[in-house]
């Protein structure tokens, strides 16, 4: 058995959504049955085996058929129509005051930093 982590991308801004996961082994058998934390699980599986995984998102759900390598730690897995990203949440103004490092009361006028941009 080998510790392997599990991503999934799509779970919302900040992971605010923990997706349901199953995972079963080749012969159907269910080997992990659990929620994410933070979009991720840490699951032990055998390496060189193939297994499949069900997951679901609100109203996504992702059904694939997946091998483990030997070499392979991290697994990553997107929920294509579930994605939320910042722009769809309520965001909020930080302002910095830009002032001369030798003249401290003076403000620089039009000084603008830009953190996160829209596209």
């Amino acid at each position: 058995m080998k510790k392997i982590k599990i991503n999934f991308i799509g779970t919302g801004y900040y992971n605010l959504y923990q997706a349901k996961v199953n995972i079963y082994n080749e012969n159907n058998d269910l080997v992990y049955q659990g929620k994410t934390y933070n979009g991720v699980i840490y699951v032990n599986l055998e390496p060189n085996k193939i297994y499949r995984l069900e997951s679901l998102l609100l109203t996504e759900y992702i059904n694939i058929t997946f091998y483990t390598k030997m070499h392979i730690k991290e697994y990553t897995f997107i929920f294509e129509n579930a994605i939320i990203t910042q722009n769809s949440q309520k965001t909020n103004t930080v302002t910095f005051l830009l002032t001369d490092l030798n003249y401290k009361n003076l403000k620089i006028e039009k000084g603008e930093i830009v953190l996160w941009q829209k596209m």
